[in-house]
Protein backbone atom coordinates (compact mmCIF):
# COMPACT_ATOMS: atom_id res chain seq x y z
CA UNK A 1 0.00 0.00 0.00
CA UNK A 2 1.08 3.42 -0.93
CA UNK A 3 2.94 5.17 2.39
CA UNK A 4 1.05 8.27 0.96
CA UNK A 5 -2.92 6.69 0.55
CA UNK A 6 -4.76 7.92 3.56
CA UNK A 7 -8.57 7.02 3.96
CA UNK A 8 -11.18 9.64 3.35
CA UNK A 9 -11.56 11.61 6.58
CA UNK A 10 -15.26 10.60 7.10
CA UNK A 11 -14.45 6.96 6.98
CA UNK A 12 -11.56 7.27 9.46
CA UNK A 13 -13.22 8.90 12.24
CA UNK A 14 -16.24 7.16 11.76
CA UNK A 15 -15.60 4.51 14.49
CA UNK A 16 -13.61 6.67 16.93
CA UNK A 17 -16.97 9.11 16.37
CA UNK A 18 -18.88 5.45 17.09
CA UNK A 19 -16.77 4.87 20.48
CA UNK A 20 -16.94 9.01 21.17
CA UNK A 21 -20.41 8.81 21.17
CA UNK A 22 -20.70 5.77 23.70
CA UNK A 23 -22.92 3.38 21.04
CA UNK A 24 -22.73 0.77 23.60
CA UNK A 25 -25.31 0.69 26.20
CA UNK A 26 -25.33 -2.12 29.59
CA UNK A 27 -27.85 -4.74 29.47
CA UNK A 28 -29.98 -2.40 31.74
CA UNK A 29 -29.83 0.51 29.74
CA UNK A 30 -30.54 -1.54 26.78
CA UNK A 31 -33.82 -2.59 28.51
CA UNK A 32 -34.82 0.71 29.35
CA UNK A 33 -34.49 2.31 26.21
CA UNK A 34 -36.83 -0.72 24.95
CA UNK A 35 -39.48 0.36 27.66
CA UNK A 36 -38.97 3.73 26.39
CA UNK A 37 -40.15 3.13 23.21
CA UNK A 38 -43.04 1.12 24.21
CA UNK A 39 -44.05 4.42 25.92
CA UNK A 40 -43.47 4.22 29.71
CA UNK A 41 -42.97 7.13 31.80
CA UNK A 42 -39.66 7.03 34.21
CA UNK A 43 -42.00 6.46 36.60
CA UNK A 44 -43.60 3.06 34.55
CA UNK A 45 -39.75 1.98 33.67
CA UNK A 46 -39.17 1.74 37.47
CA UNK A 47 -42.70 0.10 38.59
CA UNK A 48 -41.72 -2.24 35.91
CA UNK A 49 -38.01 -3.06 36.68
CA UNK A 50 -38.50 -2.48 40.62
CA UNK A 51 -36.23 0.33 40.68
CA UNK A 52 -36.11 3.64 42.00
CA UNK A 53 -37.58 6.45 39.46
CA UNK A 54 -34.08 8.66 39.82
CA UNK A 55 -32.32 5.36 39.18
CA UNK A 56 -33.97 5.48 36.04
CA UNK A 57 -33.54 9.20 35.44
CA UNK A 58 -29.85 8.47 35.94
CA UNK A 59 -29.81 5.49 33.36
CA UNK A 60 -31.81 7.81 31.05
CA UNK A 61 -29.54 10.67 31.18
CA UNK A 62 -26.55 7.99 30.42
CA UNK A 63 -28.47 6.73 27.16
CA UNK A 64 -29.04 10.33 26.02
CA UNK A 65 -25.12 10.93 26.26
CA UNK A 66 -24.33 7.86 24.68
CA UNK A 67 -26.18 7.96 21.67
CA UNK A 68 -26.15 11.62 21.49
CA UNK A 69 -29.68 11.97 21.93
CA UNK A 70 -32.03 14.76 22.87
CA UNK A 71 -35.12 13.54 23.01
CA UNK A 72 -36.42 9.97 24.32
CA UNK A 73 -37.74 9.38 20.58
CA UNK A 74 -34.24 10.01 19.06
CA UNK A 75 -32.65 7.74 21.89
CA UNK A 76 -34.61 5.17 20.65
CA UNK A 77 -34.29 5.60 17.06
CA UNK A 78 -30.79 5.51 17.57
CA UNK A 79 -30.74 2.45 19.33
CA UNK A 80 -32.88 0.72 17.17
CA UNK A 81 -30.77 1.61 14.45
CA UNK A 82 -27.23 0.54 15.94
CA UNK A 83 -28.87 -2.80 16.60
CA UNK A 84 -28.94 -2.33 20.25
CA UNK A 85 -32.27 -3.08 21.06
Amino acid sequence: MDENWSAPASNAREPERMKSSGAVLSARERTIVLLMGHGLSNKGIARQLSIAPETVKSHAKNIFWKLTAQTRAQAVYRAAALGLI
